[in-house]
C-alpha cells in the first residue's frame, strides 16, 4: 500500500468521524426545541385550567342558584324574581365573557339551561321572564308578595326535571372542560319541597 493514498474504508471512517458531532448537536438542538415546545403547551394549558377554575368558582353557584329556584329545592324560597332576573344579567355577561376559555358545548348547554329558565326578547326594554309557575312562588314566599313581581312571570313553562337535565349538561361540560371526566349520573324527577 502506498502511503499518501486513502483508501475507500479511510475516507468513509474519517466522514463518519466528523459527521458524528453534526449529527449529535442538530438532533440535540431539535430536541431542546421539541422539549421547549412541550413545555410551553404543557404551562398554556395549566393555566387555561387554573383561569376555568377561577371562573367556575365564581359561576358555578350562580348555576346552582338558578337551578334550585327552578327546581324547587334547596333555598329556592329565599330569591325574589328581581333578584333571579339580575343573576340572569349577572350570569350572561360572565358566560360570554367566558366562551372563548371554553367549548362549544359548555357555551351550547350554558345557553339551554337559561333557555329553560328565561323567556327572552319579551319587548325592547323589558326583562327576560321567569319560565315557573308564579302561583307556587307567591305561595311559598315569607313576607310580602309585591304585586309587579307578576310580570317577571312568563305563560311559557319550563318542566323542572328539563331544567335539572340541562343544569346536569351546564356542570358536566364544566368538569369536562376543567379536565375532570364526571361519572354518568341519571337525574331523576325533582321533589318540591
Amino acid at each position: 500500500m502506498e502511503t499518501g493514498h486513502w483508501t475507500w474504508l479511510e475516507v468513509v471512517k474519517l466522514a463518519f468521524g466528523l459527521l458524528t458531532p453534526v449529527v449529535l448537536a442538530v438532533g440535540g438542538i431539535y430536541i431542546n426545541r421539541i422539549t421547549k415546545r412541550f413545555e410551553y403547551a404543557q404551562w398554556k394549558s395549566q393555566k387555561l385550567v387554573e383561569k376555568r377554575l377561577t371562573i367556575y368558582d365564581d359561576m358555578a353557584p350562580m348555576f346552582n342558584d338558578l337551578f334550585c329556584y327552578f327546581t324547587f329545592v334547596g333555598g329556592w324560597r329565599d330569591f325574589s324574581p328581581p333578584s333571579i332576573v339580575a343573576f340572569k344579567r349577572a350570569l350572561d355577561k360572565k358566560v360570554y365573557l367566558a366562551a372563548p376559555l371554553f367549548s362549544d358545548e359548555f357555551f351550547a348547554a350554558c345557553r339551554e339551561f337559561q333557555g329553560l329558565c328565561f323567556k327572552t326578547f319579551n319587548a325592547p326594554g323589558k326583562d327576560a321572564r321567569l319560565r315557573t309557575h308564579i302561583a307556587e312562588r307567591q305561595a311559598a314566599w315569607v313576607g310580602d308578595w309585591k304585586p309587579e313581581w307578576a310580570e317577571h312571570f312568563s305563560a311559557d313553562l319550563s318542566e323542572p326535571r328539563d331544567v335539572s337535565l340541562a343544569y346536569r349538561r351546564v356542570m358536566n361540560a364544566f368538569a369536562s372542560d376543567i379536565g375532570v371526566n364526571p361519572a354518568p349520573r341519571a337525574v331523576h324527577g325533582t321533589t318540591r319541597r
